[in-house]
Formats: structure tokens, sequence, C-alpha cells
């Protein structure tokens, strides 16, 4: 439970505040359990991460602290958060959302390769400033969504193939 008491009116740098350290802690790769601070434990919890073409992006909304707690541990088991860039953001005092429009650099831990994804994230908030619904809608293509990556080896080189100069003419 939150000791924190509800304003009657969330004010628009709260909002952005709010925002601006959730994203502060995504930009350090701050540990699953600790990113838990930023989500309420007041109301049920909504997160979704899905290219925004996907015809039933709502089919991979997931509910609950658990939910949040997963995803981010999926993520800090595979992949490193570099280089986040926010574009754009928007706060709405009278729906309580802060919309985003970033970018962020992932590297998969494994291989170290690196891709850039380009999303909007939507955040919803409760009165006590802590996120409800976490929705990231990926713009640039979907093979960039990294709840879509894949690790692929690139590959491999050919052996270069000498020909003898004299076995030329044989061939």
């Amino acid at each position: 439970m939150s000791t924190t008491t509800p304003t009657s009116q969330l004010t628009r740098n709260q909002l952005l505040f709010a925002a601006d350290s959730l994203f502060a802690d995504l930009a350090s790769n701050t540990p699953p359990l600790l990113l838990l601070y930023h989500f309420s434990t007041t109301h049920p919890v909504v997160i979704q991460h899905a290219p925004a073409a996907c015809p039933h992006a709502k089919a991979s909304r997931l509910t609950g602290l658990n939910a949040v707690r997963s995803y981010f541990d999926l993520l800090a088991t595979n992949y490193t958060r570099d280089d986040i860039q926010k574009h754009a953001v928007h706060a709405n005092v009278d729906t309580r959302q802060v919309i985003v429009t970033a970018s962020v650099r992932w590297m998969w831990k494994a291989s170290r390769r690196t891709w850039r994804e380009e999303f909007t994230c939507t955040l919803g908030y409760d009165e006590y400033l802590k996120v409800i619904s976490f929705e990231v809608a990926t713009q640039s293509s979907p093979a960039t969504c990294v709840m879509r990556a894949v690790d692929t080896p690139p590959p491999p080189e050919l052996p270069a193939v000498s020909i003898h100069p004299f076995r030329r003419r044989l061939l």
C-alpha cells in the first residue's frame, strides 16, 4: 500500500515528474524489483508491449504486479537498454496520462548485437502518481519490437577459396 496521500487534482508537472522518474530508472537499467516502486499497489496494473501495427495488440496485455515484474525480469535477463531518447512528452491531467514518444537502443546480453526501437509509451497514473497502465507501441518496424526480438547469429563466412594460377586454365 502506498503511504502517500492522494491529491484531488494532479498537476501537469507532477505527472511529468513521475514519468521522468520512471524513464530515468529505465535508462539506468534499474533492477526489476526496484522498478516496481513506480507501479500502483492500490489499483489493477496493465502492461503491454507490441508493435503499433499489430492487429491484436490488446491480446498481449498482461495484468497485475506479477506481470509487471515478469516483463522487467525478461528484459533484464536478455537485454540492456542504452541511449533512451525522449522526442516528445505530453501530459493530460484530465485522463492522468503521459504519452512519451522515444527511442531506445537494445543490446542482447549474449551476442552483444544492438538495434534501435522507436516507440510511443502511454502511462496512466492513479491518484498517488503510481503507474496503472504501461503501454508501449513500437512505431519502427515490428521486427524492432523487443518483445519480438530474435538473436540469430549472422550467416557464417565462407572460407576464402584460392585457385592455383595453373589450374585456372583447366577450369
